[in-house]
């Protein structure tokens, strides 16, 4: 009984002991004190000094800044911009078309809301009327057309656009009805025609993908470009940016440069000439684990709508303010023209 008694109090003795090191460890300044600040409280020390008679290069400062000793706080409070992030996959982007048995469909880089603006273009450029354009299903639907010109038949084409497999990639499928009455196939009445658009579509996407490096800033022969920003601070004339361009071709860019520049477009109405976007400043957005899994940073996200003002066939006006009512502060308005302007082409 009593060898038990002597060894339970033994035990008893080592754990205490082990408690006592492990609180000192912790607590304090023990090893597992967080030193992650412990460079603010650093002082600078005399240089070194050497015995008589003894010289070593390597002791040497060989990145001295001129008048440090000397140097003294400027007056005031300065807040420095960080420079733009740089645009992921500039330049890199692919256009793919993929297949599947009589099917073919369009593989792309960007996810559907930055495809949708471009796909708009498209449309506009190939002279197909849009009848219907859906942003919330990404489907867009053109007008009937007479292929031929003498009547003898009709056709209409329905592109949707849908999440790739992998993030950040959009797939564009074609739908093509060929005569027929209002009510869409379940697949396309001519294989051949889809498979023909798949591959113009394509075309056109990796063509502007090609040529997107060259500015408007850099088509116009007197070198001063085509796009400004000016105005005032304030008012009904407040800081905006202005086009030479064609009024459907600034229309159709402005969209492009807004995908691009970061914001999300949430409506855009042709007949009123605006967007309104969503926008997350990369700057000031730090997702963490919670953020990424939860989806808390669209709390902070800024909501602001574009107007477009026509100024006669070949100029446009572009004005940035905030959706309801709040009024944009000048320095906010004139950071995110200038990334507008960025994106411009």
């Amino acid at each position: 009984m009593s060898t038990f008694m002597r060894s339970t109090g033994f035990r008893l003795t080592v754990m205490s002991l082990g408690l006592t090191v492990l609180s000192g460890c912790f607590g304090g300044d023990g090893m597992f004190r967080d030193r992650g600040q412990d460079y603010r409280r650093a002082k600078l020390s005399a240089p070194l000094e050497l015995p008589p008679g003894i010289h070593s290069e390597t002791l040497d400062d060989q990145y001295v800044v001129p008048g440090i000793q000397t140097h003294k706080p400027l007056p005031g409070t300065f807040e420095a911009q960080r420079p733009e992030p740089i645009t992921k996959n500039v330049g890199t982007a692919e256009v793919k078309i993929q297949t599947l048995e009589d099917r073919s469909w369009i593989l792309l880089d960007g996810d559907p809301n930055q495809v949708w603006p471009r796909m708009r273009v498209f449309l506009s450029r190939a002279g197909l009327d849009i009848a219907k354009a859906d942003g919330k299903t990404a489907i867009i639907e053109t007008q009937w057309r007479d292929p031929d010109g003498d009547g003898a038949s009709r056709e209409r084409f329905r592109f949707r656009l849908e999440e790739g497999v992998q993030q950040g990639t959009s797939e564009i499928h074609v739908l093509v009805q060929i005569n027929g009455n209002d009510q869409w196939p379940q697949k396309s009445d001519s294989s051949q025609r889809e498979s023909q658009m798949v591959r113009v579509v394509a075309q056109y996407l990796a063509d502007r993908e090609t040529a997107g490096s060259v500015s408007v800033l850099a088509q116009r022969a007197d070198g001063k470009g085509k796009i400004f920003i000016e105005g005032g601070d304030s008012g009904p004339d407040s800081r905006h940016l202005r086009l030479q361009l064609p009024v459907d071709r600034a229309w159709a860019a402005l969209g492009l440069a807004l995908v691009k520049a970061g914001f999300e477009i949430e409506d855009d109405r042709r007949e009123v000439n605006k967007y309104w976007l969503t926008y997350a400043d990369p700057e000031e957005e730090q997702a963490g684990w919670f953020a990424r899994t939860f989806g808390a940073r669209r709390n902070n996200l800024s909501r602001y709508v574009v107007e477009m003002r026509e100024f006669g066939p070949e100029e446009a006006r572009i004005y940035l303010n905030y959706q309801k009512g709040r009024r944009l502060r000048d320095a906010e308005r004139e950071k995110l023209l200038n990334r507008i302007m960025g994106y411009l082409y």
